[in-house]
């Protein structure tokens, strides 16, 4: 009995070991994609879209389309006011005042007033014509004498704006007769002024515009340059994007500028544009930036089969599927194009797809979208699947 159990859990062992020696010579005989399918089918490396890494095509996010009826996109940009000026503004404090001084007694006035823009102000005055007067006029600023002077006839006071605040009391006073006990200086004033001077600065302002992914090609800015006051040439500097594309004097004249922009300095999505001048009171107006774009508005794309993934979709075990998704559910129109073979998009819905696989060939292929109507796309994908 036991010498027919050690015979059966022999014949057994010999089993296992055939049948596992056949298994390992049919793996090794398959063909290499079939071998590495069977071995590591459980294995599958998934991208972020849920798409296998070695069968994502194309994955780009095109963003804002446009429908074109010419070869070029504008942009129009609000105008620029650039200015570095002097600007006066006059103010009546008084229309007479009187002061005079005794060695027993004194008669002083003071007057209040504001500065609307402390941080602007270049300089500040003080005009009033004297009518009568004896001794010394005597003139403090927030209580810092700043005039101590005979005066007659038209004055102009200059105040220190290093003593000026927000609001300010201005003290008229006549000097003092001295040791004469019968005598009194006085000084009677007319037609009392505040003049300030404001340093107005803008030199230099920015404007953003947005590239979609149809604008490729080379730029052209254009812009009607005016005017405001009458003086010498002014350095203007225009930056795009941080960089330098233009440097020149400019005159006090109308004129219409045209600057051509590489395409390398355009940048997809936001662009900055600043202006920048070193004097003068200009405005920049009707600002436009052209860009070329493909006709129609149109994108394209291109991606490349290789044989073995091209045999497959001859062979119809995969297919060549188009993808894409937008960002609202309103109308959405356009002409769709692989490799020449032409066909629509007309959806409201937030995704789209379209099978491909009899218009794509072996090698590169290309995928031209051309808008009939404004639109946004947040990605496309075309995928071997």
């Amino acid at each position: 009995m036991k010498k027919a159990q050690v015979t059966s859990g022999t014949s057994i062992a010999v089993f296992i070991f055939l049948l596992a020696l056949f298994m390992v010579l049919y793996i090794l005989l398959l063909p290499p994609a079939d071998r590495n399918a069977l071995l590591y089918q459980n294995n599958t490396n998934v991208t972020s879209t849920g798409t296998t890494g070695s069968n994502l095509l194309l994955k780009v996010n095109p963003g804002s389309i446009k429908a074109e009826t010419s070869d070029q996109i504008v942009h129009d940009i609000n105008s620029i006011n650039l200015y570095m000026k002097n600007e006066p503004v006059s103010s009546d404090l008084a229309n007479s005042i009187y002061v005079s001084k005794g060695i027993f007694s004194e008669d002083s006035r003071q007057i209040v007033f504001n500065v609307e823009d402390l941080g602007n102000l270049d300089r500040a005055s003080l005009y009033f014509l004297v009518t009568e007067s004896k001794g010394n006029l005597i003139i403090s600023l927030n209580g810092v004498e700043i005039y101590d002077e005979k005066s007659i006839g038209l004055i102009n006071v200059i105040l220190p704006t290093d003593l000026l605040s927000e609001s300010n009391v201005i003290t008229f006073k006549a000097s003092s007769p001295g040791w004469n006990i019968f005598g009194r200086n006085y000084y009677s004033l007319k037609t009392i002024k505040l003049r300030q001077n404001y340093e107005l600065t803008n030199n230099k302002e920015s404007r953003s515009f947005l590239l979609s992914e149809q604008e490729k090609g080379d730029g052209e800015l254009t812009y009607v340059l005016y005017c405001n006051k009458l003086e010498g040439g002014s350095r203007l500097r225009i930056f795009l994007n941080d960089k330098e594309i233009n440097n020149e004097i400019i005159n006090c004249n109308t004129a219409e500028k045209t600057i051509e922009i590489d395409k390398e300095d355009l940048e997809k999505g936001s662009n900055s544009l600043m202006f920048e001048i070193d004097k003068g009171d200009y405005v920049f107006s009707d600002i436009k930036m052209k860009v070329d774009s493909q006709e129609g508005g149109s994108i394209s794309y291109k991606f490349s089969l290789s044989k073995s993934q091209y045999d497959s979709v001859l062979s119809e075990d995969k297919f060549v599927m188009i993808y894409l998704e937008f960002n609202d559910d309103k109308d959405k129109k356009a002409d769709l194009n692989v490799d020449g073979n032409e066909f629509s998009l007309d959806t409201n819905e937030i995704s789209y797809d379209y099978d491909v696989s009899n218009y794509v060939k072996e090698g590169s292929n290309f995928f031209k979208i051309t808008p009939t109507k404004d639109f946004n796309i947040d990605e496309l994908r075309i995928v071997l699947e």
